[in-house]
């Protein structure tokens, strides 16, 4: 019986990858997130539903049949709470089986527990599989449209996504340029480059803002490399400029690419 009862709580909380969507989440959910609401009702609500599950099953588990009940009652308010905060989530929830499941825990019938828990752990999981990463996406992950940058070079204040486009462009330029033979604006793309690949601290620091963070992202190492470029290019070091630059892709910005690029770029197509 331990074996089946923990199988179903862990359906709550479950999501299988092989039934995973991407459902953008009712608007209606937005009045409980950031910058509607910084109390996270919807979240604890989930959370304290997720708890009610657990401490309802340990407390059958240990045949402590006042607590299960004592737990049941908090799922239940949780769960019904649901379709009152967002009315669109309110026709998937399984409202019979939760009162039944409440009346079983009262009258300690293990087979209609197992029947209405698992039932309404199946309509959790159903909704988790629909909406629990959209709405992370949407609502957990920082929004880089909000943010805008010093362009170093231009000296003017652009949008992240403009800024990181500079970024780019700057390096594709000196590559072309090494490669025509205009060493001279190579040199002025490659040294755009650098000071734009350090302006990007501006937008990194009010998140990884602790010592450790700024020094693996923005630290010592990548200012050792940005000098050797430097280098490289008054020297016209066509080696050693793609050395340089090899580096900073594969150990800066591929790794803060893959940490946010594609989360943002989700993010950007829920919000269009």
């Amino acid at each position: 019986m331990k074996k089946y009862l923990t199988a179903i709580a862990l359906c709550v909380s479950i999501s299988y990858a092989g039934d995973l969507t991407l459902k953008e989440p009712p608007k209606t959910l937005s009045k409980y997130y950031p910058p509607n609401s910084n109390k996270m009702e919807f979240l604890n609500s989930m959370y304290a539903m997720s708890t009610a599950f657990t401490g309802m099953f340990t407390n059958i588990q240990e045949n402590d049949w006042k607590n299960a009940e004592k737990w049941a009652n908090i799922l239940r308010e949780n769960y019904l709470n649901i379709g009152k905060m967002v009315p669109e989530f309110d026709k998937g929830l399984k409202k019979n089986e939760v009162n039944a499941l409440v009346e079983a825990v009262k009258s300690k019938d293990m087979e209609k527990v197992k029947f209405n828990a698992d039932a309404v752990g199946k309509s959790c999981m159903q909704c988790h599989q629909n909406y629990k990463v959209s709405t992370k996406i949407l609502y957990h992950y920082p929004s880089f449209e909000v943010i805008n940058i010093e362009d170093p070079v231009s000296r003017s204040n652009v949008e992240f996504h403009d800024y990181m486009k500079k970024v780019s462009d700057s390096m594709k330029k000196m590559r072309v340029y090494l490669e025509d033979g205009k060493f001279d604006k190579a040199v002025a793309e490659g040294n755009n480059f650098i000071k734009r690949v350090k302006g990007i601290s501006q937008s990194c620091n009010e998140c990884h803002n602790n010592k450790l963070s700024i020094e693996i992202y923005q630290g010592k190492e990548l200012e050792e490399k940005l000098n050797l470029l430097s280098k490289a290019l008054q020297s016209k070091n066509k080696e050693e400029i793609y050395k340089s630059v090899g580096w900073i892709s594969m150990n800066n910005c591929s790794k803060c690419h893959n940490t946010h690029q594609t989360v943002a770029e989700l993010k950007e197509k829920f919000n269009k």
